[in-house]
């Protein structure tokens, strides 16, 4: 019996370390993000989804911040599917992000992103 409750004891505590270092890791998918190693130079203002912001709780990019809802954020086959509520001149919409791993690399809604330095972020107003 005593064994019994030992192992138990410990099978929780290493899920629950496995639990905190998943919540401490961020998703692949945070950073600075464009479409292509130009554009993470270019003005946000003259090109539109030039370069996006994703945090583990939103993406901002030009003029839109989509906070995503988290709680139904869903696995998919290759990546993680995240229902968002944007917000952009006043104007609030939904929406879902899509974030999968494809040869290696990310896309965010099918769309094969370049990884841009922290550096190149920006929103074209400073």
């Amino acid at each position: 019996m005593r064994f019994l409750i030992l192992s138990l004891a410990a099978s929780l505590i290493s899920s629950a370390a496995i639990a905190q270092n998943s919540v401490d890791r961020k998703p692949y998918y945070v950073g600075i993000w464009s479409p292509s190693a130009k554009l993470c130079k270019a003005d946000p203002l003259k090109i539109e989804g030039a370069i996006f912001r994703i945090e583990r709780s939103q993406i901002i990019w030009n003029e839109t911040t989509c906070k995503f809802k988290l709680s139904a954020a869903r696995t998919t086959e290759n990546g993680t599917s995240i229902p968002a509520i944007c917000e952009a001149e006043g104007e609030t919409s939904r929406t879902t992000y899509v974030f999968d791993m494809i040869d290696g690399r990310m896309r965010m809604n099918g769309r094969v992103m370049v990884r841009c330095k922290d550096s190149d972020w920006r929103t074209g107003y400073e």
